[in-house]
């Protein structure tokens, strides 16, 4: 019964706010637009900490949590929600990527779900079957209510950049990378816990990579290690053929502990792009990063293992 009564009154919500999101629309001109920032990477690599970092630390226009409840009509939300969003001042936990507050950013699943749906890696050509000026009026017009670049973080977009830069060709992106080891744990670790999916062999938590295509783990941490590989090199194939200008790589330990020293890396990464952006409140001076403890002894045997036979079919490959 709360399930439906939420839906119901989500969806009156959408019927009363969509005059006002369609006005918001009609008078947006993308190509006015600052360029996009996308943070990418694996699951569990740290890239909930840096958006969560990056709009502490200066001034962007996001996707909140009142924007992707209201996914119909987020600009709108963001309106109405304004005075939550410009309020909002987050304590840097989340969990599994969901940091509480509806003015908190928000990946903002069901807002892209609307125009890129989630599954197989996907390139560029779907540009040519699909009308993507919706998604970027869109986009354009929560940067413009905000007066700031556009800045999201969503893991499902890293096996689609190529599409991605073909909808916003000066987009940017930021990639965090993680200890390969570590990065599996953690995402067993999720799996195992109430995060992760429901066991089945055919079944990724979050991105689904390239490398399934070939390679469908029959074990979670078999998955695991898969998805961080092949998450970093489906980046790295689009990026390939964007040009490495337009990425910047954040590794997760020195975010952790230099965090200042990265958000300069960032500001002067956009600026070089043609990308202004204001400063906005201070953040921590450092992050404790707590070692990886590891799994069982059959579980690391098989990381380990999986780990080295990836590497090596890549340098064949090479």
């Amino acid at each position: 019964m709360k399930r439906l009564a939420i839906g119901a009154l989500r969806l009156a919500g959408h019927a009363a706010m969509a005059p006002l999101e369609a006005w918001h629309i009609g008078r947006t001109k993308p190509d006015d637009a600052p360029p996009p920032i996308f943070i990418i990477g694996a699951p569990r690599s740290g890239t909930s900490l840096l958006y969560e970092l990056m709009i502490t630390r200066f001034h962007f226009a996001y996707m909140s949590n009142a924007a992707h409840r209201f996914f119909k009509t987020p600009i709108a939300a963001s309106q109405i929600f304004k005075r939550a969003i410009t309020r909002w001042q987050g304590n840097f936990t989340s969990r599994y990527g969901h940091i509480e507050g509806w003015g908190a950013p928000n990946e903002g699943g069901w807002i892209w779900q609307r125009w890129l749906q989630d599954g197989p890696w996907r390139n560029d050509s779907d540009i040519h079957t699909k009308d993507y000026s919706d998604l970027r009026c869109m986009v354009a017009a929560l940067s413009a209510h905000a007066d700031a670049p556009f800045l999201n973080k969503n893991v499902m977009h890293s096996n689609r950049l190529r599409l991605m830069h073909a909808i916003w060709p000066n987009a940017m992106f930021i990639e965090v990378k993680r200890d390969v080891l570590d990065n599996a744990r953690s995402i067993i670790r999720a799996e195992r816990a109430e995060g992760g999916p429901e066991k089945h062999s055919d079944i990724w938590w979050s991105v689904r990579p390239r490398l399934a295509e070939n390679y469908v783990g029959k074990t979670d941490t078999e998955r695991a290690v898969a998805q961080v590989i092949g998450v970093e090199r489906d980046i790295a194939r689009d990026m390939n053929s964007i040009g490495d200008n337009r990425l910047l790589r954040i590794d997760y330990g020195d975010m952790c502990n230099k965090p200042y020293q990265i958000m300069e890396q960032i500001s002067d990464f956009l600026t070089h792009n043609g990308c202004s952006i204001s400063r906005r409140k201070d953040i921590p001076n450092q992050f404790p990063v707590h070692p990886s403890k590891p799994l069982s002894d059959r579980d690391e045997t098989a990381i380990a293992a999986l780990i080295e036979r990836l590497n090596n079919e890549q340098k064949q490959c090479s």
